[in-house]
């Protein structure tokens, strides 16, 4: 049976705060300890988001508690833990998020638009192909489903995470999680030298592909009644591959950093 690891914000937010009236100190003084506003406390002891992983190891030195309990939110006894328990909790640990919600909220507002505009502009598209019969029945599935990719597609691209946790950095993770995606591809690692720039790849293939999919699916029929042949399945393993190499290509040329100019 598969567990769940996802942190119980409102039970760490209780037993933080209940740790930091035992010391008797404010929010301010214990965010002016960690060097965090004291709105980022607030918000952890309302439940409302956690720190970052890098802060929870000398949050629970100051709060004379281990980063297990702090996990929890309750005081362990001091018998041994099950190694299966130890394992939730690392996993816990490891899928904390590294942004906080403030970066989260710029970054919809920042990219909103343009991902519902491309998006918005590419069914409108869609309809008129469907519309105007432009389109044999038996390839109109590959227009509906361009235009659910690129909703789908274009949300994890545009909205996701932008940065890793550090343990990206210090091995090579060929797989990224984050909420219901996941992103994994053999021999392809990612880091915070490639990511920032997968993901702009992949905002201009959403951009690109959304308004253009539905023409060149209807151009496709056009000519391939010409020809005779089926030319829309052809265009769409091209927009099949062209999504992969917006991944890998970005991924390999970056891995180490960017290349350096001759």
């Amino acid at each position: 049976m598969e567990q769940n690891f996802e942190l119980n914000k409102q039970a760490f937010g209780v037993f933080l705060a209940q740790l930091r009236r035992e010391k008797g100190w404010t929010q301010k003084d214990l965010a002016e300890k960690l060097y965090v506003s004291d709105k980022a406390v607030s918000k952890w002891e309302r439940g409302l988001s956690v720190p970052d992983v890098s802060l929870l190891l000398p949050l629970a030195e100051l709060l004379g508690v281990s980063v297990t309990e702090l996990l929890e939110g309750r005081r362990l006894e001091e018998a041994a833990i099950p190694a299966d328990e130890v394992e939730v909790l690392v996993k816990k640990a490891l899928t904390l998020p590294t942004e906080p919600a403030e970066v989260k909220q710029e970054r919809v507002k920042k990219y909103l638009p343009t991902y519902l505009a491309c998006n918005v502009l590419g069914a409108v598209e869609a309809l008129m192909v469907w519309n105007l019969g432009w389109m044999e029945e038996k390839m109109q599935m590959l227009l509906w489903m361009s235009c659910g990719f690129g909703f789908l597609f274009g949300a994890y691209f545009f909205f996701t995470e932008e940065v890793l946790p550090g343990y990206y950095d210090e091995n090579r993770i060929n797989y990224v999680t984050q909420g219901i995606f996941r992103m994994n591809i053999p021999g392809v690692y990612f880091n915070n030298r490639n990511w920032p720039v997968i993901l702009r790849w992949g905002r201009i293939w959403t951009v690109v592909t959304a308004v253009a999919m539905p023409l060149l699916l209807a151009l496709g029929t056009w000519a391939g009644k010409m020809v005779g042949k089926e030319l829309c399945l052809m265009i769409w393993l091209v927009y099949l591959v062209s999504m992969a190499f917006a991944i890998i290509v970005p991924a390999r040329k970056y891995e180490f950093g960017a290349p350096k100019k001759k």
